[in-house]
């Protein structure tokens, strides 16, 4: 869809890759600023307005006739609503103390299994109603489940009564923030270029490869939540971290372990992505959550503007370059090591 509309509307491969990357931006900084927003409004108000954001956004870059309005369209305003539905979603398992990381995996494995939805059916219905018409009929599901979601949310904010502001610890704030981007960086340079690379490395199903990245992705974000209950959120993200060396290394392997590679690099992807946000609300407290997640996600969104960029380049050299895309790891890694002296 991506190229296509890019391509109707007069913008290059790399001004669609530009209208992606402003769209990270906006999401990043939504989430940086949430926890003002999340203290005054409350959780039902914000996503009232991520929902509208949501149907004006794609409806505006549905009928996009030049690129600055596909650009405000999808990049701002929905990458804006986008931000507010996150943010909003994954601080309600912050307000739970029993079963965190469960909740939390729970939550963020949404926002992997639509992707995966959506890939089962976009292809063919693109190919028979064109992009306008998918990304104006996708609006209405969105603004439905954002609606919905705001009819159930708490309508008081979290912490109500409690003091106006609640600074976080910067410590674990900078550790965190490490091991989200270098926990992530992997896997997000191989969601950019799984189907070159699987070809490339002489898997002839290309689609399988990326189907076992999108596959491990949701999977790693419901097993590790889960996971992290029994045997502490730091020993998971170790294991998470542990995974995701060892796929970078299979894809020096044959066609059969270079597909494990794509599967261990989404599982290693899903489980960070599920377990920063409720390490972080384990040690800040749901109060504090909204500002300090601000904060460390903006790890997520360095590595997401930086490592498809530099998997592109690394990708493209001989075989053993290829470990060094397993690099990242080695400050997340020692980032958890850090976190693992002050575990309570």
């Amino acid at each position: 869809m991506a190229q296509d509309a890019a391509a109707d509307v007069g913008l290059s491969a790399g001004g669609a890759a530009g209208v992606f990357a402003t769209a990270i931006v906006v999401f990043s900084a939504v989430l940086l600023g949430l926890g003002p927003l999340q203290r005054r409004a409350g959780p039902r108000r914000l996503l009232v307005a991520a929902a509208a954001l949501a149907a004006a956004g794609l409806l505006l870059a549905a009928s996009a006739a030049s690129p600055a309005v596909l650009w405000v369209g999808f990049a701002g305003l929905f990458g804006a609503a986008n931000g507010l539905g996150y943010g909003v979603a994954v601080g309600l398992p912050a307000r739970v103390a029993h079963r965190r990381g469960t909740a939390t995996g729970i939550v963020v494995a949404a926002y992997a299994a639509g992707p995966v939805l959506l890939g089962l059916v976009a292809p063919a219905a693109i190919s028979v109603a064109g992009w306008r018409t998918c990304l104006a009929v996708l609006a209405l599901p969105v603004t439905a489940l954002l609606a919905l979601a705001a009819v159930l949310a708490p309508g008081e904010p979290a912490g109500t009564g409690r003091p106006r502001t609640t600074p976080a610890p910067r410590r674990p704030v900078v550790l965190l923030w490490l091991v989200f981007a270098g926990g992530c960086a992997p896997g997000l340079a191989l969601f950019a270029q799984a189907a070159p690379l699987a070809a490339d490395r002489g898997t002839q199903a290309a689609a399988l490869a990326v189907a076992a990245l999108g596959a491990g992705n949701l999977v790693g974000r419901l097993v590790a939540g889960w996971w992290s209950d029994r045997v502490g959120r730091l020993a998971a993200l170790g294991t998470a971290l542990a995974i995701g060396a060892v796929a970078i290394g299979c894809l020096l392997g044959p066609a059969a372990v270079v597909l494990a590679g794509f599967l261990g690099s989404g599982l290693a992807y899903g489980a960070v992505s599920a377990l920063v946000p409720a390490l972080t609300a384990d040690r800040v407290g749901a109060a504090a959550f909204p500002a300090a997640y601000g904060r460390v996600f903006t790890g997520w969104g360095a590595a997401g503007l930086l490592a498809p960029v530099a998997g592109a380049w690394l990708f493209g050299l001989a075989d053993p370059a290829l470990l060094l895309a397993a690099l990242p790891l080695v400050p997340a890694g020692l980032a958890v090591l850090l976190l693992a002296r002050r575990e309570p």
